[in-house]
């Protein structure tokens, strides 16, 4: 990790503390700030919910919490579904998948940055959930900075997570929320 790496980590540690009710996090060299939404609110408790029915652990379902990546910018998913046995410091090997919700139109934080940076590090399933386009694009199979494999899905749909540990978690989009521009 470079120096600048460093101070932007640092400045956004501090913006974090200061600014309640923003995602805070450091994409593509910048300190990027996200104010949460109702709509991502509600989305992330849908794919917890659903996590949850599927018998998945509390303990290994977790938002909005610091996900180590060394050598590159430490990631905060809106949701993470997490190994068997993980305890903090989390790092990105302890992830099985990982979920964001697009917070702004045409964001390429998690369509571009993050796909790369989750791919890189093996991340088994990254889940990008579009309000916007009322989408959900589903990537497995990860190969150098991408992945393989992707499934994209329209609200109304059931997206099905097969994890790595023999879990499967369906998340019905039926119920999820669009949101304008």
């Amino acid at each position: 990790m470079s120096v600048m790496d460093d101070v932007l980590r640092h400045v956004a540690e501090r913006a974090a503390k200061e600014y309640e009710g923003f995602k805070v996090e450091v994409v593509g060299g910048r300190v990027v700030m996200t104010p949460q939404s109702n709509v991502q609110s509600w989305t992330i408790f849908d794919v917890q919910a659903a996590a949850r029915t599927a018998g998945i652990a509390p303990s290994r379902i977790v938002s909005d919490v610091l996900i180590q990546f060394p050598g590159d910018p430490d990631r905060v998913p809106d949701v993470t579904i997490l190994t068997e046995g993980a305890t903090e410091p989390y790092s990105y090997g302890d992830i099985l998948a990982a979920v964001e919700i697009v917070s702004t139109k045409d964001d390429p934080n998690d369509y571009d940055f993050k796909v790369h940076q989750y791919a890189r590090y093996n991340v088994p399933i990254y889940l990008i959930i579009d309000p916007f386009r009322g989408e959900c694009t589903l990537l497995t199979r990860p190969r150098g900075n991408d992945y393989a494999t992707r499934e994209a899905y329209t609200y109304g749909e059931t997206v099905t997570l097969h994890l790595e540990d023999g879990s499967t978690v369906p998340i019905p989009t039926d119920e999820f929320k669009r949101k304008d521009a």
